[in-house]
């Protein structure tokens, strides 16, 4: 068992599609219209991660307040205790 997908909150999907593609090494699993609202469903794969990416709608680009992803490489961890 694992989980599918976890939902990031954005304001401006292409921006973070950019992002996360960019600075991650993410690759974009869809990207397909939803509906007539112009709001796309963007669903993002890690490198090696059976978990994808999927980008929610946030109601404007004010920053959370809580941490929504936590991205921690184990095998970094591992060689620098070495």
């Amino acid at each position: 068992m694992h989980i599918q997908f976890a939902e990031l909150p954005v304001f401006d999907q292409d921006r973070a599609k950019a992002f996360y593609t960019g600075h991650l090494a993410c690759e974009v699993a869809e990207d397909q219209l939803m509906g007539n609202s112009g709001w796309r469903w963007i669903e993002l794969t890690f490198p090696g991660a059976v978990t994808n990416l999927h980008f929610v709608k946030r109601p404007d680009d004010t920053p959370g307040t809580e941490p929504v992803l936590v991205l921690v490489d184990a095998m970094s961890r591992q060689r620098s205790r070495a």
